[in-house]
Parts: structure tokens; C-alpha cells; sequence
């Protein structure tokens, strides 16, 4: 079986999945700077199974990384862009609002123009997805990482002619209703899981290991009231419908 982990951040894990040993694990990774670019690829060149992408993080709008962008997207580097979009979590976050739109609009741009999918970070601004929605739906994948919305809010940006993909994480271990939600009624080649490692922890946790992806799709796999095999199956098929991608 092999566990696809659709979003996580590999220059702030202490390590990765050892694919030398155990070939279970295929992943993408997001980077938002140089510092985390040059991190990431040494960590991720060479893995199989494993792929990189970079994008303008809402919470770190730098301007700065606008160029590295398309160079990594020129050299063909990158497999999407990402994570990008909105996050009104805060109040600080909600001040950045002219930013993050300037970060959002040159990574949408971005992904038309090199024909890449695009990982959306979308915390309190649900509604400018479909603001967005025209721009997006001229957009080859978009994958929207730990989606915090209900199932018939996914199905409303479907039908906006969007290719969408929804990403869940460990929220489903902590019961969270929409996530499950989302698992048992969307499509399940509709459906991707991650970790986000290191980050969404849940209560007493320090951090997220990558390998903890086996447990979300074990938690899927009880959601859905189906086989482990098919759950791992079925979303390796749409992980690489998704990011453009060969597994093996």
C-alpha cells in the first residue's frame, strides 16, 4: 500500500519517511522562502515518490519571493504552486488583506500561465474562492490543502466549474464534523489526505510527524466505511491526477 501525503513541510520536519527501507510514502512538499527552498530540495531531491512545490504563504506575503517563484516554475522545478491564498484567522492576518490579494493574484497567475495546480491555504475567506472562481477554473488542479468548510461548500466550488481537490488531515482524528463530513459525501476521487507536518497537532502533540499519515487514512478508510486498500488505491490514482504526477 502506498500512503500519499498531499501537503506537508519537509524544512521543518526533523526527518521524512525512509523510502529506502519502506516504499510506502509519496508526498508533496510546500516551501515559502529561499531559506526553506534550499532545505527542502536537499532534503526531497532524490526521494522517490516525493515532489516539491513553492508558493507565497498568505501569512508571509514577501514580494521578494515573487521572482523565485517563476524561475522555480521556468527550470520546471516545482509541481505546484503552493500553499497560497487567504488567511483572516487574525486580526494581524486580516491587516495583510492588500498583500496577501497582490501574493494570491500573481500565484493564480502563475499557475495559468505554466499550466501548474495550485495549493490553497484558505482560513475565514471561503467566499473569495468564488470571487475567484472564473480565474481558478482556468486553472489545470486546485488542491485545497486541510479544507475547513462542509461537503455541500466543496460541491458549490465544483460546480463553479472549478477542478477542485479537497485535502484533509488530522482534524478527522479529532472528530472535527466537517472534515468528516466532506469524507463521507464528496467524491472519493474528489478526496486527498495529508499530514501538514509539522504543523496540526492535535491536543498534547509538539509537532506532526510525516508517517502519521497512515493513521489519517486509517481514519478515512472508518469514514468511509471501505477498505484501506481502496482508500490508498483510489487516492494514489487521484494524487497523481492532481499534481501532474508518476508514482510508483
Amino acid at each position: 500500500m502506498l500512503f500519499c501525503d498531499a501537503h506537508f513541510h519537509a524544512a521543518d520536519c526533523k526527518f521524512l519517511p525512509d523510502n529506502e527501507k519502506d516504499n510506502h510514502y509519496a508526498g508533496v512538499s510546500c516551501a515559502h522562502s529561499l531559506s526553506e527552498w534550499n532545505i527542502q530540495t536537499k532534503l526531497i531531491n532524490g526521494r522517490k515518490n516525493f515532489f516539491c512545490a513553492f508558493g507565497i504563504h498568505p501569512q508571509l506575503p514577501r514580494i521578494e519571493n515573487y521572482q523565485l517563484l517563476e524561475q522555480l516554475l521556468q527550470e520546471n522545478k516545482i509541481v505546484a504552486i503552493g500553499e497560497t491564498g487567504f488567511d483572516f484567522y487574525t486580526d494581524s492576518f486580516k491587516s495583510n488583506r492588500k498583500m496577501q490579494e497582490e501574493a494570491w493574484s500573481v500565484c493564480l497567475e502563475l499557475a495559468e500561465k505554466y499550466n501548474v495546480p495550485l495549493v490553497v491555504h484558505n482560513r475565514k475567506a471561503l467566499d473569495l474562492m468564488f470571487v475567484y472562481a472564473k480565474q481558478l477554473s482556468k486553472v489545470t488542479a486546485v488542491i485545497f490543502h486541510s479544507f475547513a468548510f462542509t461537503s455541500r461548500e466543496a460541491g458549490a466550488l465544483l460546480r463553479h466549474g472549478i477542478n477542485g481537490f479537497f485535502s484533509f488531515g488530522k482534524p478527522l482524528l479529532n472528530n472535527n464534523k466537517k472534515s468528516i463530513d466532506c469524507v463521507q459525501k464528496l467524491p472519493l476521487n474528489r478526496i486527498l489526505l495529508e499530514t501538514d507536518a509539522p504543523f496540526q497537532t492535535l491536543k498534547g502533540e509538539s509537532a506532526t510527524n510525516p508517517s502519521e499519515i497512515e493513521r489519517v487514512y486509517n481514519r478515512a478508510s472508518d469514514i468511509r466505511n471501505c477498505s484501506i486498500e481502496e482508500i490508498c488505491q483510489t487516492i494514489a490514482e487521484t494524487f497523481c491526477s492532481a499534481f501532474c504526477v508518476k508514482i510508483s
